[in-house]
């Protein structure tokens, strides 16, 4: 990917999980349990912490396989989105409970990508 579509992400991903944050806190609050309000943080707390490291290493997206980044995004998407539904459950339909299923495979992609990103750049000789 070049680096200014790391960036345009990760600020997007950021301003996302903002406004996801603040709705959490001022909406839901009220209409679901603490213990979903719990899972809409981690979904939002992860979803940045993606998005800050997607800036972090934007001057270096050209030295990256494409892949390694891509599987950062796929999972964060599949991880805090899973997530975020989850934690609606109470308010929508009990059925999308399913959907925390996917949860872990959006964060073993976050992993291994981040993973991925690490090795390659120990192991590059400058």
């Amino acid at each position: 990917m070049k680096t200014n579509q790391l960036i345009g992400l990760g600020c997007l991903m950021i301003a996302t999980t903002v406004a996801l944050g603040a709705m959490g806190a001022h909406t839901l609050e009220d209409a679901i349990s603490a213990r979903y309000l719990e899972v809409w943080k981690t979904a939002s707390l992860y979803f940045a912490l993606n998005g800050l490291g997607l800036l972090a290493i934007a001057n270096i997206a050209p030295t990256i396989k494409g892949l390694y980044i891509k599987l950062i995004i796929l999972g964060a998407f599949i991880f805090s989105v899973s997530l975020w539904i989850l934690a609606l459950n109470e308010v929508l339909s009990p059925a999308l409970r399913k959907l925390g299923a996917i949860t872990p495979v959006g964060g073993v992609l976050m992993i291994v990508g981040w993973t991925l990103i690490g090795i390659n750049q120990l192991r590059r000789v400058e």
